[in-house]
């Protein structure tokens, strides 16, 4: 607890100077503060969503983040020496919050490292990018999202794809104000509050909407039944809400949304989600999941529409759905010529560096860390709060890449099919 504490106070170094009596609370007061009202204003949330067990846990978790919260605040004001941990270089250093556990872990990880030899093969000065996460319980990876900017000084962060641990990301940055580009696809991460946040990917909600209204022709896509297949716990509490969202908007009816998970009843799941007649069904999971998934609907007697994010566009989804890929539509980002050849020289790159194909997050990946690189070299983007440039367009491998006003990726999206053995762009007249 202590050595967990030391790393969450290195984070709000920069604020122990301040006079404990000044008009303006330093940030680790306002981190104890905060803790608390957290704690009654989270678990009233979850006791109104969430049966009573449910918001039990909450309140336990808020009640350990006090406690975190309270031991960081003892030891600054006890004097203890928390000076940021330099580290000898004057490299642009970014940090990077990757769970082992993190299902796509190692495309994530390659596209990053690859962007990083990328860009230290330029003229602009050395990079250097900080990987840390590791297994344990909810605080492992909060501390070592404090060190990444405590001790590794980081100059800008990437968020996994994980909501939860894309949050615990967001807490740093929100009280040592480091940008953050995060692989989140979840809603509720644009919610939180921290400005400077930019989402590489494109929303759960976007890329339903798109399927919602392209996996039917137009004018028959209103009106339909499916179904949806997500995680378990708050992954799938967090995707199943961004569906319902966009199920709404698009005048279709979404129910039930099952969650499928590690030790779920496959089987019977998959009965349920039969059961009400869906005519399309969501399998909005992790590819191997998402393979298993199919494998046993197309065994079911399904014969329908199975689609789910474009994150399925890998070859372990392939090899693992079989036959029971054919026909499976996704979204994805739309290119043009000009993104196609980008995305072919990233594809021969990748292939020499990894001795694999990358897959579609490995790009997006590779596109986060070149995009945070480029702008934290900006000195107009350095400081608070961390303003693009009017305009701004970087001309990505995963495509041509721009955020709206909120910070959330740009999406022109186009549908592909699995047509033997291979993602193809879907005819929308089928």
């Amino acid at each position: 607890m202590l050595r967990s504490a030391f790393y969450v106070a290195q984070a709000f170094q920069p604020a122990v100077s301040q006079n404990f009596y000044s008009a303006e609370a330093p940030p680790w007061l306002d981190l104890w503060v905060s803790s608390r009202r957290y704690q009654f204003h989270a678990c009233r949330l979850e006791s109104r969503r969430y049966s009573r067990l449910e918001s039990l846990r909450c309140a336990k978790v808020c009640r350990g983040r006090q406690v975190f919260a309270a031991v960081a605040l003892l030891l600054v004001l006890a004097g203890f020496p928390l000076k940021v941990t330099a580290s000898g270089s004057d490299a642009l250093k970014i940090g990077v919050l990757l769970p082992p556990e993190e299902p796509q872990l190692q495309s994530v990880r390659e596209g990053i490292l690859l962007a990083e030899e990328h860009a230290n093969q330029s003229s602009n000065g050395p990079v250097r990018v900080s990987i840390r996460g590791r297994v344990g319980q909810w605080g492992a990876d909060a501390v070592e999202a404090a060190r990444l900017v405590a001790e590794d000084g980081a100059a800008g962060l990437i968020a996994p794809p994980d909501g939860a641990a894309s949050h615990l990301v967001l807490q740093v940055s929100g009280r040592t104000a480091v940008p953050v580009m995060t692989l989140c696809a979840d809603s509720s991460v644009g919610y939180t509050g921290v400005p400077w946040l930019l989402r590489m990917v494109p929303r759960t909600q976007d890329e339903a909407t798109a399927l919602f209204k392209g996996v039917f022709p137009t004018n028959e896509s209103r009106g339909r039944r499916w179904v949806a297949l997500v995680p378990d716990q708050r992954a799938g509490r967090e995707i199943g809400g961004d569906l319902r969202k966009a199920a709404l908007a698009c005048d279709c009816i979404l129910d039930p949304v099952l969650e499928l998970g590690s030790q779920t009843n496959a089987d019977a799941i998959i009965a349920r989600a039969l059961a009400s007649r869906p005519e399309g069904i969501f399998l909005w999971l992790a590819p191997q999941s998402a393979a298993d998934a199919a494998r046993k609907l197309r065994g079911s007697g399904y014969v329908g529409p199975l689609t789910g994010p474009g994150r399925l566009q890998t070859a372990g989804f392939f090899t693992r759905a079989g036959s029971a890929a054919e026909g499976f539509t996704i979204p994805a980002l739309a290119r043009g010529r000009e993104e196609m050849v980008r995305l072919k020289s990233f594809e021969a790159a990748y292939h020499e560096h990894w001795g694999r194909d990358p897959d579609v997050i490995a790009a997006i990946s590779y596109d986060a860390a070149m995009v945070l690189i480029h702008l934290a070299r900006q000195d107009a983007f350095q400081n608070p709060p961390h303003r693009l440039p009017s305009g701004f367009c970087w001309p990505g491998v995963s495509g041509d890449v721009s955020f709206d006003s909120e910070g959330n990726r740009k999406a022109r999206f186009e549908l592909l099919r699995v047509s033997g053995g291979r993602f193809m762009v879907a005819d929308r007249s089928n």
